[in-house]
């Protein structure tokens, strides 16, 4: 049993560098080793591809394996060795989760795709979790009430009521529409960085019934609030031979959320999403996408007034591949 966490700590530590910061994953421990593990959700592959990786401070003991949490995280960006971009997940608390919170079982028993070989591990029987799985009925300090609340109950709640949430504040890096594929619907790819290093922008996928409208009112540079989702994003190749699954090249964490809101300004009393001014690195920024959209639209006027057109609103949005 995990020891509860104090709440005054979690509040303090819901901001990175003075903006909003805070993601709460809720699962069961696997493969701990070192400083880190996965959190497992779901009916699972033996290689645990969709499992969430999470890394551990100093000060914070590493549960042991198939141990129920929450864990409250701080969210970072960075690159994997593939040079892909991705979310990465560092416990500032953990605790006992709620049973609100728990994997429900038929989000556990989906169905999976044909040649996978499952893991194996299942907490539940006939339907309902075993006792030595379970989480607590009214769990000191649940954040579920603060996470509905942010999120007014529109979140996808297969994996429990506060499962992945990620609440996040910063400016906008950069963005793009990705356009829809015959595996993947089309989505706005963006940046939110709350950081001097650019590196740690953290990876967000915006879906809607028609995501490319949102590119007219994103600007970049500006402050906004992300209410998302966790997800985990496979990367997959050619199977090795036929009738085998595919395989597996690499995978990506990012924050998966159906709209970016105003970030609400904080003060002395009430710190908000963004406390102001904001930093340095931010002014830079700023005056670097506006000296690069210049010279975007001023190749635009010598190629030609048609041209220009077709590319109204490219110029104040950034494209990564990566994302």
């Amino acid at each position: 049993m995990l020891k509860s966490g104090s709440s005054r700590i979690a509040a303090a530590h819901k901001y990175v560098n003075a903006m909003l910061n805070v993601a709460y994953v809720t699962g069961f421990v696997r493969r701990p080793e070192g400083r880190s593990f996965l959190i497992q959700q779901k009916s699972e592959s033996a290689d645990l591809v969709h499992g969430i990786p999470l890394l551990v401070g100093d000060g914070i003991a590493v549960p042991r394996e198939f141990t129920p949490i929450t864990a409250t995280c701080h969210v970072y960006g960075a690159k994997s060795p593939d040079g892909l971009r991705n979310a990465e997940l560092r416990v500032i608390d953990m605790r006992t989760p709620s049973t609100r919170s728990m994997p429900l079982w038929l989000a556990w028993n989906a169905s999976m795709p044909e040649g996978i070989k499952l893991d194996g591990f299942n907490p539940f029987r006939a339907g309902a979790i075993q006792p030595e799985y379970a989480g607590q009925e009214g769990a000191p300090d649940d954040p579920l009430r603060l996470v509905l609340e942010a999120t007014r109950g529109r979140l996808d709640t297969r994996l429990g009521d506060n499962a992945n949430v990620a609440m996040l504040a910063g400016v906008v890096e950069g963005a793009a529409y990705i356009k829809p594929t015959e595996h993947q619907q089309g989505y706005i790819a963006a940046l939110i960085r709350q950081h001097k290093n650019p590196e740690q922008s953290i990876p967000v996928r915006l879906y809607s019934n028609k995501p490319q409208s949102h590119l007219s009112s994103i600007c970049i540079g500006a402050p906004v609030k992300v209410v998302g989702q966790i997800r985990v994003k496979l990367i997959h190749g050619e199977p090795e031979k036929e009738g085998e699954a595919p395989v597996i090249l690499g995978r990506q964490l990012y924050i998966r959320c159906g709209e970016f809101s105003v970030a609400q300004r904080g003060t002395e009393e009430h710190p908000g999403d963004i406390r102001f001014p904001l930093p340095e690195w931010w002014h830079d920024m700023v005056q670097r996408r506006r000296e690069e959209v210049q010279g975007e639209k001023a190749s635009q006027h010598d190629a030609g007034a048609a041209k220009e057109k077709a590319v109204h609103v490219a110029p104040a949005i950034v494209a990564d591949l990566t994302l």
